[in-house]
């Protein structure tokens, strides 16, 4: 009996790290396992957790043909290396040669991507943007991320830099800072003097709080800039925006996709679609897996 290809997807996040099975179609098998990053441990200490949670996981694939392992990460990276190069929130891992490390404890090749290009490669083989030939994604998470997949492939730009979006000038200081689930922390804290995160924000908006729906106008205003930007410079066919910010998404949605198109080509606002993410909790280590089986 001809054995199924299946990739592992691992997503490593400054707080915890998923990894799951996925299959050609995008399904994903057997339990997906997670643990915590644990970010200020030693790096070899966070590598011998992931490593066995990799070893776990391979064994729900011991009657599959498994393809390789992909993994997505928040950047900057070396790709080509495998290198998680200086990342805030993974201090302990930067320069750690990660690819050459699981390639040689577990004998799979191994593919190392930012994980914005690896989540939004999901949506357009798998999820929201299936079918279409350029998907322009956004994660709105803790940060924000960008990446652009056109004909089935990530574009990554000369220095792999492309859609590295977060540090782009916005009024006095970046992007970042006006449109991620810290920015929303930020925000209010500086309107409120008080110190929520983004998810407690949300509700206090839903609840009537004044500040709070100030907070959450000013990110939609600052997103519909970033969507005009974006989409003026490539003209995609779709957009697609998921990470867990999207969980608030009914408090800046419909402002969002009304004020962007204010801003960009008519013509490319009468067949621009915009998106939710459909991949969704999992979205991490599918789009992740997809590196190995789509690429």
């Amino acid at each position: 009996m001809k054995q199924k290809r299946v990739a592992i997807g691992v997503d490593i996040g400054g707080t915890k790290i998923g990894t799951g099975i996925v299959d050609g179609e995008g399904r994903v098998y057997a339990s997906p396992r997670t643990i915590a990053t644990c970010a200020n441990e030693p790096g070899e200490v966070i590598m011998a957790n992931l490593l066995s949670l990799l070893k776990e996981t391979l064994t729900d694939v011991a009657d599959s043909n498994v393809q390789g392992i992909g993994i997505g990460c928040t950047g900057p990276l070396d790709t080509k290396r495998g290198l998680i190069l200086d990342v805030e929130n993974l201090p302990t891992l930067n320069y750690y040669p990660l690819k050459e490390t699981v390639e040689r404890e577990l004998s799979l090749p191994v593919v190392v991507e930012n994980d914005a290009n690896a989540m939004i490669l999901g949506e357009a083989v798998w999820g929201a943007g299936k079918g279409a030939r350029s998907v322009l994604g956004f994660t709105l998470g803790t940060g924000i991320g960008c990446a652009l997949v056109n004909e089935g492939k990530i574009w990554r730009g000369h220095a792999d830099c492309a859609g590295e979006i977060w540090t782009s000038p916005y009024k006095e200081s970046i992007l970042e800072n006006y449109v991620s689930g810290n920015a929303v922390t930020r925000l209010y804290k500086e309107y409120a003097q008080e110190e929520w995160p983004a998810h407690h924000i949300a509700e206090l908006a839903r609840n009537g709080d004044e500040v709070a729906l100030r907070v959450w106008d000013v990110f939609a205003e600052a997103l519909a800039y970033a969507l005009s930007w974006t989409v003026n410079t490539i003209d995609p066919e779709l957009i697609v925006m998921g990470g867990s910010v999207l969980k608030s998404a009914d408090l800046y949605w419909n402002k969002v996709n009304h004020l962007f198109r204010q801003y960009i080509c008519q013509s490319a606002s009468e067949n621009m679609t915009l998106h939710p993410a459909m991949l969704g909790d999992n979205a991490g280590f599918i789009g992740a897996a997809a590196l190995i089986l789509k690429q």
